[in-house]
């Protein structure tokens, strides 16, 4: 379910720490069924371990879940995480009603 380009990952710390890169850019936490977030970061490996070690209330039981992650320019990542959060409309970064 990764956005075009994009590797597919588990979300858990031995593939963040292995795949996840201490750089700029966006990321995506989903399951195979939903999109959930979309995150930016000047940090995308740290930011994926504050989700491992904190998670939000809206990514507890969820079953497995995977990650993502683009390399973003800084000055581009708002944008780009603005972008994939209009087309993919993921549960926890939409304001609730």
């Amino acid at each position: 379910m990764a956005y075009e380009g994009s590797e597919t990952y588990a979300l858990g710390y031995k593939a963040v720490q292995e795949k996840a890169p201490n750089a700029s850019g966006v990321f995506t936490i989903y399951t195979s069924q939903q999109w959930l977030y979309v995150g930016e970061s000047d940090d995308i490996r740290q930011s994926l371990f504050g989700h491992l070690n904190e998670p939000r209330t809206c990514l507890e039981r969820r079953g497995p879940v995977s990650y993502s992650f683009e390399l973003v320019p800084a000055a581009e990542r708002v944008a780009r995480q603005q972008a994939l959060v209009a087309a993919l409309e993921p549960t926890c970064n939409l304001p609730t009603r």
